[in-house]
């Protein structure tokens, strides 16, 4: 599991959670998720999965994301570091 350049977000918990939802929507190996995962590397990212994604995040996290925000998750990277500042993690 990726651990190099661990983030605050990862120690509040939210990269495990997006790893596990990304795993679970892209129907990929969690093992096989880090920042370099992204809709122009998977195939699997496709424009319906992206939305089923989202759905999940919000759900998960308990949030609303803007059209424009939708526009810009398309990164593992992109999706825990917009959740973290959303949730207010602390460094």
């Amino acid at each position: 599991m990726f651990e190099e350049g661990s983030t605050v977000s990862d120690q509040t918990g939210i990269a495990p959670r997006v790893r596990r939802l990304l795993s679970q929507v892209l129907d990929v190996p969690e093992a096989g998720i880090g920042p370099e995962l992204s809709s122009t590397t998977s195939p699997a990212w496709t424009s319906l999965n992206h939305l089923m994604l989202i759905s999940q995040l919000e759900s998960e996290f308990g949030v609303v994301f803007s059209n424009q925000e939708i526009r810009q998750l398309t990164s593992f990277t992109a999706i825990v570091d917009a959740l973290g500042r959303r949730l207010g993690s602390v460094a």
